[in-house]
């Protein structure tokens, strides 16, 4: 999506039409030439809180630009500078396509940079940290019901039941029908705008890509985690992701939450079907396996890789990750 395709649409002045209809027409611009310009702004146009900007090099610049409706916003973020900030869940999935510079959505669990070209989903639910460098990105926001009611006419689902995991790397195939889809629908934005009958047929296609970005699962451990009975082992479950890297035993489990040992193991069995010492080590795998697939296999090891996840026995490591992941560690460093 060229900036000139997205000034198609922009007009001079920030406006937020609210039209009367289904689903109200939705539009947010924004521009500043200097970090404190930025700041009062960003509020308004992302959920989050605790922002940091400032210059890198050159002269600082600011743009954000959304169109769309209140199913379907086709957004682009663009800034020559350095941000930072918490972003809560919102009513909305977001996907974030980086064009250049550096975006990193997930940065206290984990997270590496995004590769660019790469659909990425924002944390679903919980807060994340994100933190970008000179970057460039198109964001797409669907709202939660909305992609919920395609979900459940496509798959089944029961209401509420749809959860997703942001973790997922999309299938190639996806990736692409992905970027054809969104620049069908920035076309038909542009032409007829978002009363037209074409619009809500590619909002509806747009929902339909991103569900096989990011194929749905019914309600399952994951979304059962997010009950309110479930919130000490939550603390629990936020602890592992935090600390990954480090030793992370029981006893730290139960400390953490407030629960016994004995119902720290009956709760992650009961809710992942495994010992907290399985989950751990599958959170690790996955961690691994993120930063094989971002980092050069140049400057970059295996065993480097698997030690900084905290493991330490690197036969033990290769067999388990070749068992989830279908092919060798090695393979995966060197897509």
């Amino acid at each position: 999506m060229s900036q000139q395709s997205v000034d198609e649409t922009s007009s001079a002045n920030v406006t937020e039409s609210t039209l009367s209809t289904a689903a109200a027409p939705v539009r947010l611009e924004a521009s500043a030439s200097s970090p404190e310009q930025a700041l009062e702004q960003l509020p308004g146009l992302v959920t989050g809180t605790s922002w940091q900007t400032r210059p890198t090099t050159g002269a600082y610049s600011f743009r954000y630009l959304a169109v769309g409706d209140g199913n379907v916003t086709l957004r682009r973020s663009q800034m020559r500078g350095y941000v930072r900030g918490t972003v809560a869940p919102d009513d909305a999935y977001i996907v974030v396509l980086v064009l250049g510079g550096v975006v990193t959505l997930d940065l206290l669990r984990g997270g590496g940079p995004v590769d660019n070209g790469v659909p990425a989903l924002m944390p679903t639910e919980r807060r994340a940290v994100v933190e970008a460098s000179n970057h460039d990105a198109v964001m797409v926001h669907l709202t939660r019901a909305f992609v919920r009611s395609v979900a459940e006419e496509r798959h089944g689902l029961p209401s509420g039941g749809l959860h997703l995991d942001e973790r997922a790397v999309p299938a190639a195939d996806a990736v692409v029908r992905w970027r054809q889809v969104l620049e069908s629908a920035r076309r038909v934005l542009a032409a007829q705008g978002v009363a037209s009958t074409a619009w809500s047929d590619a909002t509806r296609a747009v929902a339909v890509a991103f569900l096989a970005l990011y194929p749905p699962k019914a309600a399952g451990p994951s979304s059962a985690l997010w009950a309110p009975r479930n919130a000490r082992i939550r603390r629990a479950v936020d602890h592992v992701h935090e600390h990954a890297a480090e030793p992370i035993a029981v006893s730290d489990l139960a400390a953490v939450s407030g629960l016994s040992v004995r119902a720290v193991q009956e709760s992650f069995q009961r809710l992942f079907g495994m010992p907290p010492s399985t989950y751990v080590r599958s959170v690790r795998l996955q961690r691994v396996r993120g930063d094989l697939l971002r980092l050069d296999s140049t400057s970059t090891s295996v065993s480097e890789v698997a030690r900084r996840w905290g493991f330490a026995h690197l036969g033990r490591f290769s067999a388990e990750y070749t068992s989830r992941y279908g092919e060798y560690p090695k393979a995966t460093l060197h897509r």
